[in-house]
């Protein structure tokens, strides 16, 4: 049986069709090639097990790929080359590593997953396919489900999937890439402000408001509630200090929440620039991002 080359393109365009096409004439029965678009890949990322696939067949089963186009593809790509080098696949060209790196959350996901961080049961695919994976999204995650925009930030553009009609309502509504997460019931919800590899500040997030489509928070008209670092559990602590340093973070928010019945750990984000209020008086955060650009100093 002949080895399988995936040429991975933005569209199938003729020029790559006759591609693919004088490549398996020429193979000498040596491979055999598949020319797929970045729109047919579908990402399982659960805990210690992460799957990207192509019309239910797993990437990781190729000989070789090839990225020859990437396009509007190219900033998301990163959880693309991550997950072949952690199956050892080989591809072209190994500049992606540096190009396709970004800190998008299909990537971030995929990362902490791979080092068995507890992370919510991700699926992601590209906006184009979204409608029509929707039933097997809904078949994996269940309803509710929480979608997630992958390069929004400070909790914007995150949505409350409760029924089917919702999917085509977030399309219609959005042009963004969406990750889908699988519905977490928050008992508890914290901010680690990590400075280095250490945690500086402990935060408590103010509650989701999940009535409508867009996922608000209760009240952000009160002021933020510190806490004292120990009020974290030491295995939370952990937690949070590794995800950051699994993505190469010195400066990060991490965003950790606790289960209501399972009272299980999840993380639910990390930021590459928290938001620091500005206020000292009311805020550690000030004081504790002066004395660590002070300790870098040193």
């Amino acid at each position: 049986m002949s080895k399988k080359i995936l040429i991975l393109v933005s569209r199938k365009s003729s020029v790559n069709k006759k591609l693919a096409r004088y490549l398996n004439k020429n193979s000498k029965n040596k491979y055999k090639v598949e020319l797929h678009t970045f729109a047919e890949i579908f990402f399982q990322i659960k805990t210690g097990k992460v799957k990207v696939k192509i019309k239910n067949f797993d990437i990781a089963k190729y000989k070789l790929v090839f990225i020859r186009r990437a396009g509007k593809y190219v900033r998301s790509i990163g959880a693309i080359i991550k997950y072949l080098d952690f199956k050892k696949v080989k591809f072209i060209d190994p500049a992606y590593r540096e190009i396709g790196m970004s800190l998008d959350k299909a990537s971030n996901a995929l990362r902490l997953a791979i080092k068995r961080i507890p992370v919510p049961y991700t699926i992601f695919c590209y906006r184009e396919s979204v409608i029509a994976n929707k039933e097997k999204i809904i078949k994996e995650l269940g309803l509710p489900i929480i979608a997630k925009a992958i390069f929004s930030e400070q909790n914007r553009d995150i949505y409350i999937l409760k029924n089917p009609k919702d999917f085509d309502k977030l399309i219609k509504k959005s042009k963004k890439d969406f990750i889908f997460q699988k519905f977490i019931d928050i008992e508890k919800e914290y901010r680690f402000l990590i400075l280095g590899e250490k945690v500086c500040v402990l935060e408590q997030k103010i509650k989701r408001n999940y009535e409508n489509l867009k996922v608000k928070y209760q009240d952000l008209t009160g002021p933020s509630v510190f806490l004292e670092l120990d009020c974290a559990t030491q295995s939370a602590n952990k937690i949070a200090l590794k995800s950051a340093k699994i993505l190469g973070l010195d400066i990060s928010g991490v965003d950790l929440a606790i289960e209501k019945v399972t009272k299980k750990i999840y993380i639910i984000e990390v930021n590459k620039g928290p938001g620091i209020e500005p206020n000292a008086r009311t805020s550690p955060e000030l004081k504790a991002f002066s004395d660590y650009l002070l300790s870098r100093m040193a």
